[in-house]
C-alpha cells in the first residue's frame, strides 16, 4: 500500500514539472509546439490525474471521476490467500509483466478471485481506475440460470467498453478498429489503470491472440487481470485454480450460514462426515459448493437432500445445465464414447491415446471432442490434451454407474465400460515397454516418456490401487501390469533423475511380485530401490531391501537373479569399508557372469574390483579392472556404461595426480549427455571443475560445479556433501565471498 505521504511528495513533483512543461509550450501556438514536448504534456498531465485519483482514494473519497465499474458477484470470498498475495504481486509496478492470468476449469472462482483482487487494490489505491469487462452471459443462481450481461465476443467490443468507462468519446466513435486499438494503449501513457478482461475461453482463437498482443502493448505501469479456461498468460503470472481445501470450504459453508439463519442451523445440526461428504461430492468446486447451500438456504432442503442432489445429476438440472448447458440430451453415440473413455482418465489424454481407447477413427473422435468442448464437457488443455471436469466426472458416474453406488438411475442410455479403462491402461504399458526398457539404446526414446510422464505415473498409481498391494490382491491382472510398467520404466526414471519416484514404482514391484508368487520380479524390483539407496548412501536401507532381494531370489529366482542379488551384498559390504568381504561377493558374481557368458554383467563385476582396488590405493589394478570394462562395453556400444567407466578412470587419474584426467571427463561428460544420464553428468561436471581447480582457473570451475551441485541436490546423491564443499571452496578462492 502506497504511503499518503510519498504519494503527495510525488504528486507535488508531478505538478511542478507540469507548470514547467506547460511554460515551455507557452511560447508555441497548437500549431508549433514539437511533438515531444506535446507528448511529455500529455503524459505529465495524465500522471498528476492518476496521482490526484490514487491520493483521493488514500484520502478515504470516492471521487465521481474515479473510472470504476468493478461488479460484486459474491458476497463471500474465503481462501485463497496465497493466489491473492501472487496476484498483488504482479500487479506492483516491479513485477515487469502485464499482469496476471487466472486459469482453470469451470466454477473454480476465478472471476470471484480476479474481483477479489481488483477490490483489494482498490482499497490499497493501487490504480486509478478499475475496468471490468466479460465474455459471460450467464450466471446460476438458486432459480436457475441467469442473464447477465451482453457478449462481449472480440477485442474492439472490449476496447470501446474501456474507453467508454474512461470517458474517451473520440476513441469510442472510431469506426477503424485498429486505430481504436491504438488510440486506447496512447490514452493509457501516464495512467495507472487495472483491466479486467473475464471468461476469455469464450472467444476464439484469433480474438485471443489479438488480446494477447495488445497486452505486450500494454504500457506500464497499466496492469490486466485475464480470467479464462484457456492459458493465455504470455508475458504474464499465471495462477492455475485448483479446488478449495476442505478448510476453506468448510470456512465458505460457515460464512454462507451468517447470512441465512437456516443454512447456519442446518449447518449445526448436520455431522462433520456430512459436510466433509458435501466437499468431496462438489469435489471442492466453489460453484458447486454455493449452489448447494442455496438450495438450503432459499428451497428448504436439509443438508443431505442438498447433498444427493449434487450427487445425482438427474435431480440438479439448474446446477448440471449451466455447468454442461444440458448437453447430455444431444449427444450422439461418439460422444458418449469417447465421454466414457475420458472418465476413467485422471489426467488429460490425448486423440491417439482415445483412438486406441475406443476403437473410433481419428476422425471421429476430432469431431465428438470438438463438439465437447464447445459445450463444456471436456476440457482443452495445452498440448491438445483432452480432460473431464471433476463434477463432469461425477455427473456421467452418478448418472450411469451400473452398482447403484449413490442410488441414481442410468441417464439419457450413457454406460460406464471398465473394459475402457483396461485399455487405455494396457495402451500406457505397452507405450513404456515400446520406448523403455534396458539396452544400449534405450536413451535414444527417453524423450517420449518424457513427455507422457504425467500419464505413466498416473497409471502406475491406478494400477497399485486396483492391485491392493499391500494388502490382499484384489486384481491380478493390475498387479502383472505394474511389474511390466516398472521393469519398462526402470531405466528411464534412473537416467532422468526420477529417483524418489523409482524407489516408489520398484516397492510396488516388489509388492506386485511377492502377491503373484512371481520371485523374480520382486528381486528386482527390490534391486532397484537398493540401487537408490546406495547411490543415495542409505546403507541401512539398502541392506534392508538386499535382505528383501535375497529372501525373494532364493526362493524363485535363476542363476543371473542370484548373481546379483550376491553383487548387492558385496555393494553393501563396501559401503560398510568391508573390503575383503566385498571383493569376495564381486569375484563371486563374476564368476557366475562368465559362466552365463553375459558380457555387460562381466563389466559390471570388473567395474565393481576395481572399485574395490583403487579404495585399497592399489591404482594398477585398478586401471585394469576399469579398462577391461570399458573395452567390453566400447565392443558392445553402451554408450551409459561407457560413461561410467569413463569417470572412474578420470578418478583414478586424479588419484595419481596424472593430467590425463581431463580426457576421461570430458569423453564421460560427453556420453552422459547424449544419453541423458544426470548422475553421470553432474560426475562428469564435478571430476572437470576439480582438474580446474587445481589448474588454478577457479571462475571457469565454478559454473561445472555449481551445475553438477543442482543435479546432485534434486538426487540427494551419495557425494551430495563432497559437491557443496567444492563449491563453497571455488567460491572463496574466486573471490565471490
Amino acid at each position: 500500500m502506497e504511503d499518503q505521504t510519498n504519494l503527495e511528495q510525488m504528486l507535488s513533483t508531478a505538478r511542478m514539472i507540469l507548470t514547467v512543461l506547460e511554460q515551455q509550450a507557452a511560447g508555441y501556438t497548437n500549431l508549433t509546439i514539437p511533438a515531444h514536448l506535446k507528448v511529455q504534456l500529455d503524459e505529465k498531465r495524465q500522471e498528476v490525474t492518476s496521482l490526484e485519483a490514487r491520493l483521493s482514494q488514500l484520502q478515504g473519497k470516492r471521487s465521481e471521476n474515479l473510472p470504476d465499474n468493478l461488479p460484486r458477484y459474491n458476497d463471500v470470498f474465503v481462501g485463497r490467500k496465497q493466489e491473492i498475495a501472487r496476484c498483488l504481486d504482479a500487479l506492483s509496478p516491479e513485477e515487469r509483466g502485464w499482469g496476471v492470468t487466472i486459469d482453470g476449469i469451470g466454477g473454480m472462482g476465478k472471476t470471484a478471485l480476479a474481483l477479489e483482487v481488483a477490490h483489494l487494490a482498490r482499497k490499497q489505491a493501487l490504480f486509478d481506475a478499475y475496468l471490468f469487462v466479460s465474455a459471460k452471459t450467464t450466471r446460476l443462481s438458486t432459480e436457475g440460470v441467469r442473464q447477465e450481461t451482453l457478449a462481449l465476443s472480440s477485442l474492439d467490443s472490449f476496447c470501446r467498453e474501456f474507453a467508454k468507462e474512461l470517458k474517451q468519446t473520440d476513441i469510442v466513435k472510431m469506426t477503424d478498429a485498429t486505430e481504436r486499438r491504438r488510440a486506447l494503449l496512447d490514452a493509457l501513457r501516464g495512467r495507472r489503470t487495472l483491466l479486467i478482461w473475464d471468461n476469455l475461453e469464450t472467444l476464439n482463437a484469433e480474438e485471443r491472440d489479438m488480446i494477447a498482443e495488445f497486452l505486450r502493448k500494454l504500457p506500464t505501469p497499466n496492469k490486466a487481470i485475464i480470467t479464462s479456461r484457456r492459458r493465455t498468460g504470455e508475458s504474464a503470472v499465471t495462477i492455475r485454480l485448483d479446488r478449495l481445501l476442505e478448510a476453506e470450504a468448510l470456512e465458505l459453508m460457515t460464512e454462507k450460514g451468517r447470512s441465512h439463519p437456516r443454512l447456519a442451523q442446518e449447518l449445526n445440526a448436520t455431522k462433520p462426515e456430512i459436510l466433509t461428504s458435501l466437499y468431496e461430492a462438489s469435489g471442492g468446486n466453489p460453484l458447486a459448493l454455493d449452489w448447494t447451500l442455496g438450495q438450503v438456504a432459499h428451497k428448504g432442503y436439509s443438508i443431505s437432500d442438498a447433498l444427493e442432489r449434487l450427487r445425482n445429476a438427474a435431480k440438479s438440472p439448474d446446477l448440471y445445465g449451466f455447468l454442461f448447458a444440458d448437453a447430455a440430451e444431444t449427444l450422439s453415440a461418439n460422444d458418449r464414447t469417447v465421454l466414457c473413455a475420458l472418465v476413467v482418465f485422471l489426467i488429460p489424454a490425448k486423440i491417439t491415446v482415445l483412438v486406441d481407447a475406443t476403437d473410433l477413427a481419428i476422425t471421429e473422435i476430432q469431431v465428438s471432442l470438438e463438439r465437447l468442448v464447445t459445450l463444456s464437457l471436456v476440457n482443452d488443455l495445452d498440448g491438445e490434451r483432452f480432460g473431464l471436469h471433476p463434477l463432469t466426472r461425477t455427473y456421467i458416474l452418478a448418472a450411469v454407474d451400473g452398482t447403484d453406488t449413490v442410488g441414481t438411475a442410468p441417464l439419457n442410455g450413457i454406460r460406464f465400460d471398465s473394459a475402457a479403462q483396461r485399455k487405455v491402461l494396457h495402451y500406457w504399458v505397452n507405450f513404456a515397454q515400446k520406448y523403455g526398457g534396458e539396452g544400449k539404446d534405450v536413451y535414444q526414446t527417453h524423450d517420449k516418456l518424457e513427455t507422457e510422464w504425467q500419464n505413466l505415473e498416473g497409471v502406475a498409481t491406478t494400477l497399485w490401487e486396483m492391485a491392493g498391494i499391500p494388502g490382499t490382491l484384489k486384481d491380478q491382472q493390475a498387479a502383472q501390469m505394474l511389474i511390466d510398467l516398472e521393469n519398462a520404466l526402470s531405466s528411464f526414471l534412473r537416467f532422468r533423475g526420477y529417483w524418489d519416484e523409482a524407489v516408489r514404482l520398484a516397492e510396488w514391484r516388489y509388492q506386485a511380485g511377492k502377491a503373484l508368487s512371481q520371485w523374480s520380479d520382486a528381486g528386482w524390483g527390490a534391486y532397484h530401490v537398493a540401487w537408490i539407496h546406495c547411490n543415495r548412501t542409505n546403507t541401512d536401507r539398502a541392506a534392508s531391501w538386499a535382505a528383501y532381494m535375497a529372501e525373494v531370489i532364493e526362493r524363485g529366482g535363476n542363476r543371473r537373479d542370484k548373481a546379483f542379488a550376491t553383487r548387492l551384498q558385496g555393494q553393501i559390504a563396501y559401503q560398510r569399508q568391508d573390503w575383503a568381504k566385498a571383493e569376495c561377493l564381486y569375484h563371486e558374481a563374476l564368476v557366475i557372469y562368465q559362466e552365463l557368458e553375459k558380457e555387460e554383467d562381466e563389466a559390471l563385476a570388473f567395474y565393481d574390483l576395481g572399485v574395490i582396488a583403487r579404495s585399497q590405493a592399489d591404482y594398477d589394478r585398478a586401471e585394469s579392472y576399469y579398462k577391461q570394462a570399458l573395452a567390453i562395453e566400447e565392443k558392445l556400444g553402451n554408450k551409459e556404461r561407457q560413461a561410467m567407466y569413463c569417470g572412474s578412470l578420470g578418478n583414478l587419474a586424479l588419484d595419481r595426480n596424472r593430467q590425463a584426467a581431463h580426457p576421461w571427463f570430458e569423453r564421460q561428460l560427453a556420453l552422459a549427455e547424449e544419453v541423458g544420464r544426470q548422475d553421470l553428468v553432474a560426475f562428469a561436471q564435478s571430476g572437470l571443475a576439480q582438474i580446474l581447480e587445481e589448474e588454478g582457473h577457479y571462475t571457469e570451475a565454478l559454473p561445472l560445479a555449481l551445475a553438477a551441485l543442482e543435479i546432485q541436490e534434486r538426487l540427494r546423491a551419495r557425494n551430495l556433501n563432497w559437491a557443496r564443499k567444492l563449491v563453497e571452496r571455488l567460491r572463496h578462492k574466486a573471490g565471490m565471498e
